[in-house]
């Protein structure tokens, strides 16, 4: 466990590890944002007996996740852009100027918009590592926009009916419908999700929103990616062959892009394959 330090924002109150690693091979720095529902130390403590590479770690929580609440304790909407101007807000506490990021899932969304504002504002680019980066999960944004509904009922069922069991049945099926329905692995996801659920599922409508904006104007997605000139792409072998197919696309069409399949996992691989996946980053990253 690591000690974990809260900064009060006007609406929020952002929870946030700051690591120091011992022996790292360099004075760099690197931000971590982890998935919908899952906080970000769950996600990437597994990770750091294996990465040297950074001497400073930062490993927030995004707010409706984890121990990052609304003030009062309450769970309430959420959107890519207050997710990113928090991280922000955090980083100037922080004084944090040059630094890596690797986001999963949400968090790879939330890395790439950050980028893009950082880019646009500041000048400052950074290197990314994204593993299944949310909004990248097929070319064609209409398709995109139809696999995003699946999420959205998820998310209702979780508000609605309050069957929170159901409702991340139904986000499973929908980011890795070819999974290995392992009882054990399943009941572990459900577990992990389960812990905010209210949280987590305006987490997912945060994407959803995201999305839906992007499918009518698909300049957003782009320009976002456009300003992401290092980027290494992780995805499941057991992910949707389109999944991988557009990261492979994205590789080729950018310069300094990177993707890497990770065997014998599904959207879950941070949590799947930990030790695997830091070699993967220890080498990109090198």
């Amino acid at each position: 466990m690591f000690e974990t330090k809260f900064l009060p924002l006007a609406d929020t109150e952002l929870a946030y590890r700051l690591i120091e690693v011992p022996n790292s091979k360099t004075d760099g720095a690197c931000l971590m944002l982890h998935g919908a529902g899952v906080a970000g130390e769950l996600t990437y403590a597994p990770m750091l007996d294996y990465l040297d590479h950074w001497r400073w770690i930062l490993i927030p929580d995004l707010t409706g996740m984890g121990q990052s609440f609304f003030h009062g304790q309450q769970e309430a909407p959420l959107s890519i852009d207050q997710l990113s101007a928090e991280i922000e807000q955090l980083l100037q506490h922080l004084s944090w100027q040059a630094f890596d990021i690797i986001g999963y899932s949400l968090g790879g969304l939330v890395a790439l918009h950050l980028n893009a504002q950082r880019q646009s504002k500041q000048g400052k680019a950074h290197r990314l590592a994204l593993m299944e980066p949310a909004s990248l999960e097929r070319e064609c944004v209409e398709t995109l926009a139809e696999v995003r509904q699946r999420y959205r009922v998820a998310s209702q069922t979780i508000r609605e009916t309050g069957d929170v069991e159901l409702g991340i049945a139904h986000f499973m099926d929908g980011v890795a419908p070819n999974r290995r329905k392992h009882p054990v692995a399943e009941a572990t996801t459900q577990s992990r999700l389960a812990h905010r659920p209210l949280g987590f599922s305006y987490a997912l409508d945060a994407v959803t929103d995201w999305v839906e904006r992007v499918s009518g104007n698909v300049a957003l997605r782009d320009d976002m990616l456009a300003q992401a000139d290092q980027v290494f792409l992780l995805s499941g072998e057991l992910s949707h062959a389109l999944l991988r197919q557009h990261y492979d696309e994205l590789a080729e069409q950018h310069l300094g892009w990177q993707h890497q399949t990770v065997k014998g996992c599904d959207h879950s691989l941070p949590f799947q394959k930990p030790r695997q996946i830091a070699k993967y980053l220890s080498a990109w990253f090198a």
